[in-house]
């Protein structure tokens, strides 16, 4: 890794982002779905995909927090070192949200993978629909807590610090860089939804993806070391 340039080390956010949007896939779509139909239970229609899909997602979690931590590493030295952002309360707002990424990205795979394997035993053992989807339920209330804390941290203050860093000319990026965030192309993903539903599942990671990308080509040169 110290041969790369900070601009190779910063675009591994980009492949780090890239894998966990195919396990976002492998995880939402197809699964669970909003429906009207009269058989949905509680308004879902709950749906048995295979074991190996959450296994599977579960491995590109990793995968992509072990890549994005170098990403990661090198965005903020670039940032300290280069631009001197150090002492703002945006940056550090910032360097939070990405610490806590390192982690989370791993975990929230992980644990949301647990919840269709749950539902998915539920169906095989007792053949119950609303039984199953109780038992992923119950899981679910175990782990909501971490899981809306992660998205707060992570997504929620990267985009606050991000939206705030560009807006104030903090960084040397145009302004349409301010949707390149977690929480605005999200958004924007909800709108695939009226395609198929699960169609968003990749943007959240779609939005970090981008939002490395802008910094990889804007914020140092191509044969930079930082």
């Amino acid at each position: 890794m110290s041969k790369r340039t900070s601009r190779q080390r910063i675009l591994l956010g980009c492949a780090a982002m890239a894998l966990a949007m195919i396990g976002d896939y492998l995880l939402g779509y197809g699964t669970i779905e909003m429906s009207s139909d009269a058989d949905a239970y509680m308004g879902i229609a709950w749906n048995v995909a295979p074991d190996w899909r959450y296994a599977a997602s579960s491995v590109l979690g990793f995968a992509c927090a072990a890549l994005f931590a170098v990403a990661a590493v090198a965005l903020m030295r670039v940032m300290e070192q280069k631009y001197a952002l150090g002492g703002s309360k945006l940056y550090k707002l910032f360097r939070i949200a990405n610490w806590g990424g390192i982690l989370y990205f791993a975990f929230i795979h992980i644990g949301i993978c647990m919840l269709p394997v749950v539902f998915n035993a539920g169906m095989a053992a007792t053949g119950d629909l609303p039984t199953a989807a109780n038992m992923a339920i119950r899981v679910l209330k175990s782990i909501a807590v971490p899981l809306a804390l992660g998205f707060i941290v992570c997504d929620g203050f990267v985009t606050v610090a991000w939206i705030g860093m560009v807006a104030r000319g903090m960084l040397p990026v145009k302004k349409i860089a301010l949707i390149f965030n977690p929480v605005m192309i999200a958004l924007i993903g909800q709108l695939m939804n009226y395609i198929h539903n699960g169609m968003d599942s990749g943007f959240e990671s779609l939005g970090w993806g981008l939002m490395y990308l802008v910094c990889a080509m804007k914020l140092v040169g191509k044969d930079e070391r930082v």
